[in-house]
């Protein structure tokens, strides 16, 4: 196809019951704002993040490979998955996590699909990439740092060979209204293609939330609500769910929401918040567009917000934040929340190698960069060891 975006990330598409644990060692809950409080926890190697309702388990996500998110689950209702099964018994793609694309940088080896293409959790057989910490920063907060060395395609490692690895925080504050919000700061990589470096990258950072698409779980999407909070511009899966339109999200409502169609008033449902800010770049003469994406699959429905970069730098620094907002059915109340969640949510924001940074974000941005020749990190779908 001449348009090689309108392909998307597609190869998810032909990609196609956790027990209860007994989780332990929580930290201190966060203050019960509005009747919301979280735990951050352990069962043996694994790091849960778990949210309550006046003392109510309601939901929680599980901290995987890369820092990614493999699992998501609702409480109430037996601890019941609420995101898509994994393709083969890998825990690296219907995950919740960043995907880095280069668009317009295609190997010469062929594959399914022969793109850059680099996921935070790790590679299409079910290789992880590096976790170097996780760490517990304050109650609300906890930090992942990652780097990803390797590509999806193990078949591209020559190919690419060159490549710089990518190196990722990822944020998890546990908010007081019942959000999980996600802040990933990535420095963006020099691309090697054959030998020779990739001038203009067309860099596209995607946010991959996979939603479990079943008569069980979820089997619509609404991209607004009406003040009521009955979903006014919705795609039911298997019809008619938009496929990759790249639309800027500054003419959205700055959320989309997985429910089940009927049932959104009584049933649990999973917004996900976004900025609609177009996208702020400093000292960079990249174009930046943030962008809003979907898509479905037989066991799935993907909500996409992400970064599209034309003529990207290698050694800028990309910051993107999103919100997971679950709750157990919809209400004028649940409007206003996401109304407000998208006003004051962190825009997108892209900084060129060049720019100056200084304070929070130029201690991050110099351990990533820090992180660029480090051998640093475990490949491990199982956190809790890292923990600090």
């Amino acid at each position: 196809m001449s348009d090689k975006r309108s392909t998307g990330p597609s190869r998810r598409a032909v990609l196609a019951t956790a027990a209860a644990l007994p989780l332990i060692a929580a930290t201190p809950a966060q203050a019960k704002a509005k009747g919301w409080s979280w735990k951050l926890l352990t069962d043996g190697a694994d790091v849960w993040q778990r949210s309550y309702w006046k003392g109510a388990e309601q939901f929680d996500f599980r901290l995987g490979g890369g820092g990614s998110v493999p699992q998501m689950r609702h409480c109430p209702t037996g601890y019941r998955p609420l995101l898509s099964p994994t393709y083969e018994g890998e825990e690296t793609d219907r995950v919740m996590q960043a995907v880095l694309w280069g668009l317009n940088v295609e190997a010469a080896t062929n594959v399914l699909d022969r793109r850059w293409n680099v996921n935070q959790a790790g590679t299409r057989p079910g290789a992880y990439q590096r976790t170097v910490r996780v760490e517990r920063t304050n109650s609300t907060t906890t930090d992942v740092w990652t780097i990803a060395d390797r590509q999806w395609y193990a078949e591209l490692v020559a190919d690419f060979a060159g490549s710089d690895a990518v190196p990722q925080l990822t944020r998890y504050t546990r908010l007081s209204s019942g959000a999980l919000e996600i802040r990933r700061v990535i420095r963006l990589p020099k691309v090697v293609n054959a030998g020779a470096t990739v001038a203009n990258v067309e860099f596209y950072l995607e946010n991959w939330l996979p939603f479990l698409r079943s008569a069980d779980a979820f089997t619509a999407l609404a991209l607004r609500l009406d003040a009521n909070g009955d979903p006014s511009e919705w795609y039911r899966a298997g019809e008619n769910i938009p496929y990759y339109p790249w639309t800027p999200t500054g003419g959205t409502s700055g959320y989309a929401m997985v429910y089940k169609e009927g049932a959104h008033r009584t049933t649990p449902n999973v917004a996900v918040v976004f900025s609609k800010n177009p996208g702020t770049k400093y000292a960079t003469s990249a174009v930046f567009e943030n962008v809003r994406n979907s898509m479905d699959w037989d066991t799935g429905i993907g909500i996409l917000p992400g970064a599209h970069i034309t003529g990207g730098e290698a050694n800028s620094i990309l910051d993107y934040t999103i919100r997971i907002v679950p709750n157990g059915g919809t209400s004028a109340g649940l409007v206003t929340n996401l109304d407000a969640q998208v006003a004051a949510i962190r825009p997108p924001a892209l900084y060129g190698p060049a720019h100056p940074l200084s304070g929070e974000l130029g201690t991050i941005a110099a351990r990533l960069r820090g992180y660029l020749t480090s051998a640093e990190g475990t490949r491990t779908n199982h956190l809790a060891p890292l923990l600090t």
